[in-house]
């Protein structure tokens, strides 16, 4: 789970901005909070929902998760930029190092990652692990102006494996995260940490879709069920949702012969591949062993009103809101069962206020795993203390430097019948625009 994210001089945010899973003192709504295992452990939050104006930095909030999650993941290249976007309205900020940090609890066992580079070079690196006292760096990694230098504090098995470890640092690129260098280079020591990154950490931005959604209903009783449940309990007129063959001669219309040339190409057989047809159409595509591309596409089942007749819909005939949902909720199937963090920027993107509260609603009743989201959002439905509680609900605001700051409503003391939306509106706690003068805008011409 993660404890706490830092970041600095990057995107929009130039001085150290953190937010926080750490539970406040609040008892409020007890089930969101995942306690600790011992009285030294943090007990922590399954939700930050972060609002703020538009252009504030919540957008940027979720591009400094999917910067991190790449930077490690990836690696970098030889001779490779590191592709960082440092704060661009301070003088001198562009010459100055980035940073982001990571407080971890993976299985109980807590971590503190950091990494501070510039375009070229990593300049510091170090993993740390949280102890009850103390803490105990496992690897430091600074930059001499030539050359890296790891200085190793925990104890190997043997001298062979520290001799393994000071050969893999040797040969780290200048631009290469040691942690990553290590998992490139077969070994697991740190490979907790690396995981999280690669496959605890999901970033969904507002045009993703689900790629895998074919393959996944057809195999997947558990999605198939959770979209039925959705369909029914919202009252949106949708019986099923199933994948059928298309008839090639159909497909062929829709998809240019190029990329049908290209996909038959590259793919192996038994292989599968999702592509965008014409505006929200998409394609599931195998193939066969005699090496023919065979292609599905998803069909939404609507009953007729009175009956028990169901009608196909394709995916085009959908409203954005539904598709949105359609693409959101095989995440919440996977917050309900394994251990993540979902990221997830306009939460609320084409979706009624009702339909993004019982998101958020069926998350928090399911989910008994260590499981988090993340999401920016502009709904005020969601202003609830019914529903979220004071330390999972963060604004995002520029200050008179352009910078963004992150803080949350816990730092304010607002009773617990307070109507919070109605204070949020008014700007008691900042992140919403101000239009000093509407009568300038000019909107009577």
């Amino acid at each position: 789970m993660l404890i706490r994210a830092t970041f600095a001089n990057l995107y929009s945010f130039d001085t150290p901005q953190s937010i926080s899973f750490v539970a406040g003192k609040g008892r409020t709504l007890p089930t969101h909070v995942v306690k600790g295992k011992s009285r030294n452990d943090p007990s922590l939050l399954k939700a930050a929902i972060v609002y703020g104006a538009n252009a504030s930095g919540k957008s940027n909030l979720v591009k400094c998760f999917a910067f991190a999650r790449r930077l490690i993941v990836k690696g970098s290249s030889v001779d490779e930029r590191i592709p960082r976007v440092p704060f661009r309205l301070r003088p001198g900020a562009a010459k100055e190092p980035s940073r982001f940090e990571f407080e971890l609890d993976l299985a109980g066992h807590m971590y503190a990652y950091k990494l501070v580079f510039d375009d070229n070079v990593i300049i510091e690196e170090s993993l740390t692990r949280i102890l009850a006292t103390t803490e105990r760096p496992l690897f430091v990694r600074t930059w001499t102006g030539t050359a890296s230098q790891v200085i190793f504090s925990e104890n190997f098995a043997t001298k062979e494996e520290r001799q393994r470890f000071q050969f893999i640092a040797q040969n780290t690129r200048p631009n290469q995260p040691f942690l990553t260098e290590t998992i490139e280079s077969n070994s697991d020591r740190y490979r907790p940490v690396y995981d999280w990154f690669r496959y605890g950490l999901v970033v969904i931005y507002p045009e993703a879709i689900f790629s895998n959604l074919g393959p996944a209903i057809q195999s997947n009783e558990n999605l198939k069920s959770l979209y039925k449940s959705f369909f029914r309990d919202l009252g949106l007129g949708i019986a099923d949702i199933k994948e059928v063959p298309v008839e090639r001669e159909h497909f062929l219309k829709e998809i240019p012969v190029e990329v049908v040339n290209e996909i038959k190409k590259d793919l192996k057989s038994d292989g599968h591949v999702t592509i965008t047809g014409s505006p929200k159409e998409r394609y599931h595509v195998t193939k066969n062993q005699e090496g023919d591309l065979v292609p599905y596409k998803i069909l939404i089942s609507h009953e007729v009103a009175g009956t028990k007749e169901q009608i196909p819909f394709e995916l085009k005939d959908e409203s954005d809101g539904t598709l949105r949902l359609i693409d959101l909720i095989p995440a919440l199937a996977d917050l309900c069962k394994h251990e993540r963090l979902y990221v997830i920027d306009e939460l609320d993107r084409s979706m009624h206020a009702q339909l993004t509260r019982a998101f958020l609603e069926y998350f928090f009743s399911c989910s008994t795993s260590r499981s988090q989201i993340l999401a920016t959002t502009h709904e005020l439905d969601l202003l609830d203390l019914e529903l979220l509680r004071k330390d999972e609900i963060w604004f995002v605001e520029k200050d008179a430097t352009s910078a963004s700051n992150l803080y949350s409503l816990e730092e304010f003391k607002p009773r617990y019948d307070k109507d919070i939306r109605k204070g949020y509106l008014q700007g008691r706690f900042g992140g919403i625009p101000i239009i000093r003068n509407p009568g300038k805008l000019g909107w009577e011409k």
